[in-house]
């Protein structure tokens, strides 16, 4: 594993090696070149080194079910989040007296998931509010003291592994019940309530003394309910939350299960202004072996192990009244993540009662033909060779690569030209598809009525290691196109689109209202960008708001808004400072003709820089 830094740098080393984008070349302007940018990043990577073994099993099993049941779900909100906002403090942190889940049998929930077509689940054992759904000897606030009065993770635990069925653990970090865990109160803008306990007379809270409150509680979780393949940490928005209590939690944690993985939030999340659960918080200071990300579908990264998520009900990851979503998007989900090499976590919670609600059993049931069908072209695959795109996407495994198309209508693909010969080729559905290869690309041709949602698979075996192949994606239309921009000396307009992300464009006037122009120099259709601010999320990343135009026959267009999350809300100017990557980690809009493009940066906490802006057709 390396770091961000190196991802891209990596990869846009390819891009002008030929490798990934074939015809790319770089305009290169001394002045606004990094002398920090190397593409040789070999010897840097994490402090503590990733167990292979279970980082390979964690990355194969690709679908995973995220497990939120607490005694929140009483309430029918969300957990934490809500605790002095929708409900009282005093209300919130009683709930636990009236929790009595009398259905909960975890036999039945590890069989509802594995018919539903999960490889590995991850129970949330202490979200934010501090209550331990365990029998722990560390607080009296945990499941033992509630009506319930069973020790439910173990439950789980043994069911777990009688089904041999992968185990994985959350963990917050911040606890709002514990008076010691300082900081924890304030997260992104909501104040979640005054601590649940009080400190003895004349007893000042003490970070140091939660730690090890939070490690005894580890011990019990590592010692006590078996081996656990993966650790999902959250939660470390304190200031005293630093990367060096985040190496030491994790050698703490692997001096009892060296096997076990940990998520990049173990680390220092908190960036000295705001938290940042994105990718990794630092260059090479980093801690962790794989990023959990729930804001947007992350771009394809083979460098990085990641898991995205999703709440199944799409409005909370704690149980609420109300519909469930639509299996086909999170098959779709499923499948893009894995197409970018990542895996796919969906949120599932049971009800109060203990048990799934039957309208989201029937869904599971409804989703898993699809994943018994198709789920060679998932399951222990690596994303790639091809990049995903908004239409495609490609997985693979030995010799075969499973080309995934996305849009029905899209009967007719020609893909970027493969370095291996195809040796043959058919579709996973059984129908009828006709392949040929060239040294322009790999054009394929399938009937309209063998096409499916939410993918249509095609398998394309070569004459070698599909996984071994670089990378490979669509030239983007604005490559080394005619730029014009509202800085007075245009010597670096060029670096912005020159596939390069050593180079980099600065504006050199106001924060706002600054914009970049691109000459495409023909009508092309476009309908994704990508906006990199700097070598890795979280570096430059001063836009705030920015809108992309295109020129039609009309005038021009606006086709996309660029902004953070809670726009208009009490937490918009915690989400302010957030890499604008977090929300955007592509543009998607509607396919339209243009030759004209138009960034517009509309709000900057700094001088805009960009060190790459790409536009696709696709």
């Amino acid at each position: 594993m390396v770091t961000r830094r190196s991802v891209i740098q990596v990869l846009g080393a390819t891009a002008m090696s030929g490798g990934l984008i074939p015809g790319a070349r770089a305009v290169v302007s001394p002045q606004v070149r990094d002398a920090g940018c190397r593409s040789d990043m070999r010897q840097i990577g994490p402090l503590l080194p990733t167990p292979p073994a279970a980082l390979k099993r964690w990355m194969g099993a690709r679908y995973g079910a995220f497990l939120c049941w607490s005694p929140s779900t009483l309430m029918g909100k969300e957990f934490s989040w809500t605790r002095n906002v929708d409900v009282p403090v005093s209300v919130y942190d009683n709930l636990y007296r009236r929790f009595a889940p009398k259905e909960f049998d975890a036999d039945e929930w590890v069989r509802v998931l594995q018919q539903g077509g999960f490889r590995y689940a991850v129970f949330v054992t202490k979200h934010h509010d501090g209550f331990a759904m365990w029998n722990t000897k560390t607080t009296r606030y945990s499941i033992m003291n509630t009506p319930l009065g069973r020790d439910v993770l173990l439950e789980i635990s043994e069911a777990c592994r009688r089904a041999n069925f992968p185990l994985c653990l959350y963990y917050s970090i911040a606890d709002l019940y514990q008076p010691d865990c300082i900081g924890s109160r304030y997260a992104n803008g909501v104040d979640l309530g005054p601590p649940g306990l009080e400190l003895p007379p004349g007893q000042r809270p003490d970070f140091e003394r939660y730690v090890r409150y939070m490690k005894a509680q580890l011990e019990e979780l590592l010692k006590n309910y078996g081996s656990v393949l993966a650790w999902w940490f959250d939660g470390g928005w304190m200031k005293e939350w630093t990367y060096e209590r985040g190496v030491d939690l994790l050698k703490f944690i692997r001096s009892f299960q060296p096997e076990t993985l940990a998520d990049q939030r173990v680390g220092c999340a908190y960036n000295g202004s705001v938290y940042m659960p994105t990718w990794f918080p630092t260059d090479t200071r980093y801690v962790g072996d794989y990023a959990v990300l729930e804001v947007d579908l992350p771009r394809f990264n083979r460098k990085i192990p990641w898991e995205y998520t999703t709440p199944a009900n799409g409005r909370s990851y704690a149980w609420t009244p109300g519909p469930y979503g639509d299996p086909q998007e999170w098959l779709s989900n499923l499948v893009k993540s894995a197409c970018g090499d990542g895996n796919y976590l969906l949120g599932l919670t049971p009800a109060a009662s203990g048990r799934f609600d039957p309208p989201l059993v029937d869904k599971l049931r409804e989703a898993a033909p699809w994943l018994e069908r198709y789920g060679d072209a998932i399951f222990e695959t690596r994303g790639g060779p091809y990049l995903r795109t908004n239409v495609y996407g490609s997985t693979c495994r030995g010799n075969r690569i499973y080309v995934h198309i996305y849009d029905v209508t899209l009967t007719h693909l020609t893909l970027p030209a493969l370095p291996l010969t195809i040796t043959g080729s058919y579709m996973l559905n059984g129908g009828t598809v006709h392949v040929t290869q060239s040294a322009g690309g790999v054009h394929v041709e399938i009937a309209s009525n063998d096409m499916e949602t939410p993918a249509t698979i095609i398998v394309l075996e070569v004459n070698g290691s599909a996984v071994n192949v670089s990378p490979i994606g669509e030239l983007p239309v604005n490559r080394n196109a005619a730029v014009l921009s509202s800085n007075s000396d245009p010597a670096s307009n060029a670096n912005v689109c020159d596939g390069d992300p050593c180079t980099y464009w600065r504006s050199d006037g106001s924060t706002e209202k600054c914009w970049l122009e691109f000459d495409l120099g023909r009508v092309r259709t476009v309908s994704r960008a990508i906006l990199l601010e700097g070598y890795y999320q979280g570096e430059d990343a001063n836009i705030r708001e920015a809108e992309l135009l295109v020129q039609t026959g009309s005038g021009w267009q606006r086709v996309a808004e660029i902004r953070a999350w809670g726009a208009g809300t009490p937490q918009a100017k915690a989400f302010d400072n957030w890499p604008m990557a977090v929300f955007h980690q592509e543009i998607r809009f509607k396919a339209i003709d243009t030759r004209h493009i138009w960034l517009k940066i509309k709000r900057a906490t700094a001088a805009p820089v960009i060190h790459e802006f790409d536009v696709y057709e696709r």
